[in-house]
């Protein structure tokens, strides 16, 4: 009989989901000042402020696999508190800026806190939840998280209204805070790992299976890894290709891209945790593939619109299509999380999903500066290219499926669900009416 982990029940799910919401609405709170803050209360040239912030960013991307090997040896609810911890650490410092080489200390604490995030996320969902919850309960993080983000960008909004210093510097401050409460409620979370003996035999089949080596080797896993990349590139076009889009080729109003962004948010909020129970008994490769065919869909609408006048029809028109947009995200999200979480061994899941969200990062990374290139080529080529890169890497992901763990494609039933009982009346009872495994037994 397998260990049973401890910290399962319903109390440690919710004590988790109101961290990540916490550290959403920090996040939001930060993200309409990230730059302006730097500028104007620590009066440093916008130059300066976005080298350092790149700077911070690539040293983030340069330490993300040492936090997968981190996960695996001392568990995901550590690593999740920490990464919150040296967030939150960061974000305080901010106020204390004053010079390029301090905002490169502070900016670097916090793109290190932020790249530990995925992984270690994905790995303490797996400690929290198996099976089909695991998959719901990454479907409810999604939906919390965008709401988060709104209710964030909603507190700046009001506090940068009164437009002086002290309410720059309560907006960073309530991100810490946010980030601050987020460390002290994963924390507190009862450990999801395995009993002792069970964990030192899984570090040591983790360290003879050759850590990083034996991802590397695992070229199914590494094949949806680079099957993802084209898609990660979708959730970057929102925030970077359409602002430019809409604005400079559709000539529509500089306020339309935040209205689209702020209705693909809460869209996302209100419709997540509905699709999910949809689509959660589908096979999750499917499921990802098809939020990559909605997404291609949706990029081909908006090169579409260009060939509108204008007034209500585009408008019309860009809400539309970014209601199908979203829809690819829903479809996305949650399977593609959960695929890529359940076929990673226990060992190595840590480093597994480093691996995976390596390509999340690469693909945040590139996005300014590949879809700006494009755009300053031609539009609706960027919106082509998105969609056929989209469409080849849904098709990779369906051929990697027979390759792929059974369990992480089509995930087990819920201990004392309906299903997960159906299915054990029918092997008892096939047991039952086989009397030559009965003799084979005896």
């Amino acid at each position: 009989m397998s260990p049973t982990r401890p910290g399962k029940g319903t109390f440690p799910r919710y004590r988790y989901l109101a961290a990540v919401s916490a550290e959403a609405v920090g996040g939001g709170m930060y993200v309409p000042v990230s730059l302006l803050y730097f500028h104007r209360v620590a009066g440093l040239p916008l130059g300066q402020v976005g080298g350092a912030l790149t700077v911070a960013a690539l040293v983030g991307l340069a330490v993300s696999p040492f936090f997968g090997a981190l996960v695996d040896r001392l568990g995901a609810r550590t690593v999740v508190a920490l990464g919150f911890a040296v967030r939150a650490v960061g974000f305080v410092c901010y106020p204390f800026v004053h010079q390029w080489w301090q905002l490169l200390a502070a900016a670097t604490l916090v793109a290190v806190g932020d790249r530990s995030f995925q992984a270690s996320i994905q790995a303490l969902i797996s400690e929290l939840a198996q099976g089909a919850e695991r998959q719901r309960m990454i479907a409810t993080q999604s939906s919390l998280r965008n709401a988060g983000f709104g209710v964030g960008g909603l507190l700046a909004s009001l506090a940068l209204a009164v437009d002086a210093d002290w309410a720059y510097h309560a907006v960073v401050l309530g991100s810490g805070a946010g980030l601050a409460l987020a460390a002290v409620l994963v924390a507190g979370l009862p450990s999801g790992r395995v009993p002792a003996d069970a964990a030192t035999a899984a570090t040591a089949a983790g360290k003879a299976a050759g850590g990083y080596g034996a991802v590397l080797r695992d070229r199914p896993y590494l094949g949806l890894t680079l099957a993802t990349v084209p898609l990660a590139f979708c959730y970057s076009s929102l925030s970077v290709i359409l602002p430019v889009y809409t604005t400079q080729t559709l000539h529509a109003s500089a306020s339309l891209p935040g209205l689209l962004f702020t209705a693909n948010t809460v869209l996302v909020a209100l419709a997540q945790v509905p699709v999910n129970s949809w689509t959660s008994k589908w096979r999750r490769t499917r499921v990802a593939a098809m939020g990559g065919v909605v997404f291609a869909a949706s990029f081909l609408g908006f090169a579409v619109l260009s060939a509108l006048d204008g007034g209500v029809v585009l408008v019309s028109g860009l809400l539309l299509t970014t209601v199908l947009y979203t829809g690819g995200e829903l479809l996305h999200s949650p399977s593609s999380g959960a695929l890529s979480t359940d076929a990673a061994p226990d060992a190595l899941r840590g480093r597994y999903l480093a691996v995976y969200y390596l390509s999340w990062s690469v693909a945040k990374a590139a996005a300014p500066a590949l879809f700006t290139t494009l755009l300053a080529v031609s539009p609706n080529l960027t919106w082509l290219l998105l969609a056929g890169g989209v469409l080849i890497g849904s098709l990779a992901m369906l051929r990697l499926e027979p390759r792929l763990p059974a369990h992480a494609v089509r995930p087990a039933p819920e201990p004392g669900s309906a299903e997960a009982a159906g299915e054990t009346a029918g092997t008892v009872s096939g047991a039952a009416a086989s009397p030559t495994r009965r003799t084979r037994r005896s």
